[in-house]
């Protein structure tokens, strides 16, 4: 037995903690059935005997529906505890373990069963050997994605389709030297280095037409008064 994994029933049993707790290998606490001072309680409990400790969001109930799964709490656990968390599905589906990833969790654990229409009492809470495979898959996709820093640092590799998608300020219709611009008269087109940008139009609202302008035609600071 590499590690011990407690069940919620067992939080409250510490003779039987103390025993696992000797052996000194990692133990997993599974929150089920536990408020927080029960599972307070355990971990301080515990801590003395220096074990690798961690602790599973876990609701009970089979299956688990989404208002029961207790997302948040995998965040709010890590905070309270300081130790890696963990999520315990019984939901039935992938998509209850893939967001526990992606908001933290280190572990999952899951039922796993051939056929749901098996016979048995977790049967239907549990996940099939293909929706496993899907699961792994969508895992390390996340892991990888988490563990990369964020994109918004550098957008230089973009700078060609920022200008191509960008947008430069347009007149939107034919229109004679003298005319004192307003918002109705301006349009923003593509690409987004034809003179005045779309994000800078406030500056162009009240100025004055030195030139006549055709519809469509980028308008170009020489070109305002």
């Amino acid at each position: 037995m590499k590690r011990y994994k407690i069940g919620s029933r067992e939080m409250t049993n510490f003779l039987m903690l103390e025993k696992i707790a000797r052996t000194k290998k990692p133990i997993i606490l599974s929150s089920g059935m536990s408020d927080w001072n029960e599972l307070e309680q355990a971990i301080d409990f515990l801590k003395p005997f220096g074990n690798e400790l961690s602790i599973m969001q876990c609701t009970t109930a089979y299956p688990t529906l989404p208002a029961q799964w207790g997302l948040n709490m995998i965040q709010a656990m890590k905070e309270k505890f300081n130790m890696p968390v963990g999520f315990s599905d019984h939901s039935s589906t992938i998509v209850s373990a893939l967001a526990a990833t992606a908001l933290g969790a280190s572990m999952l654990e899951f039922h796993a069963v051939f056929d749901k229409q098996m016979f048995g009492p977790d049967a239907k809470a549990s996940l099939t050997i293909s929706e496993i495979k899907e699961l792994v898959i969508g895992v390390k996709q996340i892991t990888t994605s988490l563990a990369h820093d964020d994109h918004k640092k550098d957008v230089s590799a973009f700078a060609e389709l920022k200008i191509m998608f960008g947008k430069s300020i347009a007149i939107n219709k034919n229109l004679s030297k003298g005319t004192i611009l307003a918002l109705e008269d301006l349009e923003s087109k593509k690409p987004g280095n034809q003179g005045i940008s779309a994000k800078d139009y406030s500056m162009v609202v009240g100025k004055k037409l030195n030139k006549d302008v055709t519809q469509w035609s980028f308008i170009q600071m020489e070109d305002i008064e």
